[in-house]
């Protein structure tokens, strides 16, 4: 098969603030199936990391583009939490953007997705079936995004507010995802004050009860399902990955496989290290394209 080709628009602003920009990658060649479908990516970063960015994906369009079910991808930045010790790229506070708590972030990814749902990115996404990708805790917020919405006429839910259902979302691929904050942290002592770091500047602190807005583990054992049209639940996970232990994935597909069954939820081996998850494509492409071999055969 040839080289695919695709064209790219960066940055395209899909909010009023600074950092609510997102890509949107169009494939040229060769041409797609008759099934086809839009992919939406989420960086990870740990909430914080200024240099973890939309353009994270570049690496991997090529090998993503291979799969002929996919006709346009979209990669979304959102506004961050404080990191004052970034070694070249501090935070401070008169950084508004740079300064956010949960649930602003996931909040500014439903608003990207429902720009393009309006067709804002351009009609090729009007009405189109999707799928999310998440990296890292942008695969957090990926699974969220795909569980049922708990606001049920409450201002605002654990996971922000929806303004608008996700029409046509058929599947989620979660890579190196966390789904239980508290048990990340107490898998990497030797890293703990990282991990305690990032994660008080996004929920606050632990006794308050902030980090169980982001235990996702917890909301599925609890009962909370997945939505209605959701058809394929992919979690990538790596014995290299250092930053993520793999009792993460083993951990929400076996809470999803008791609530939903077996047949929706796969898990897919990966190798490499957590940003080679990504940046390396292979990782990535491997599991986005296990989601459309469940998708298609449905």
């Amino acid at each position: 098969m040839p080289n695919p080709t695709y064209t790219s628009r960066l940055s395209l602003p899909y909010a009023r603030h600074t950092l609510t920009t997102l890509d949107i990658h169009t494939r040229t060649s060769p041409s797609p199936l008759p099934q086809t479908y839009n992919l939406i990516f989420i960086h990870g970063g740990a909430f914080r990391d200024p240099l973890d960015t939309s353009t994270s994906l570049l690496p991997a369009l090529p090998a993503l583009f291979r799969n002929r079910n996919i006709a346009h991808i979209a990669s979304v930045n959102y506004r961050l939490s404080p990191y004052p010790s970034h070694p070249t790229h501090p935070s401070s506070e008169e950084e508004e953007e740079r300064n956010v708590i949960w649930p602003r972030h996931i909040e500014d990814v439903r608003e990207a997705v429902e720009w393009l749902g309006c067709g804002m990115g351009g009609e090729g996404w009007r009405g189109r079936e999707w799928l999310l990708v998440g990296h890292s805790v942008g695969a957090t917020m990926a699974m969220m995004l795909t569980l049922r919405d708990d606001t049920d006429g409450k201002a605002e839910g654990m996971w922000g507010i929806e303004t608008a259902p996700l029409v046509g979302l058929k599947g989620v691929v979660c890579i190196a995802g966390i789904y239980n904050f508290a048990a990340c942290r107490d898998a990497h002592e030797e890293s703990r004050a990282f991990y305690e770091g990032f994660i008080l500047g996004a929920f606050g602190p632990e006794g308050e009860g902030g980090w169980e807005r982001g235990n996702v583990k917890r909301e599925v054992e609890g009962g909370r399902g997945l939505r209605d049209g959701v058809e394929v639940v992919i979690v990538g996970l790596s014995d290299g990955d250092e930053a993520v232990e793999m009792e993460q994935g083993w951990g929400i597909l076996e809470a999803l496989s008791k609530r939903e069954g077996e047949g929706k939820v796969r898990a897919v081996i990966l190798l490499g290290n957590h940003e080679e998850l990504v940046s390396g494509g292979v990782g990535v492409a491997r599991c986005v394209d296990e989601a459309f071999h469940q998708l298609v055969k449905a």
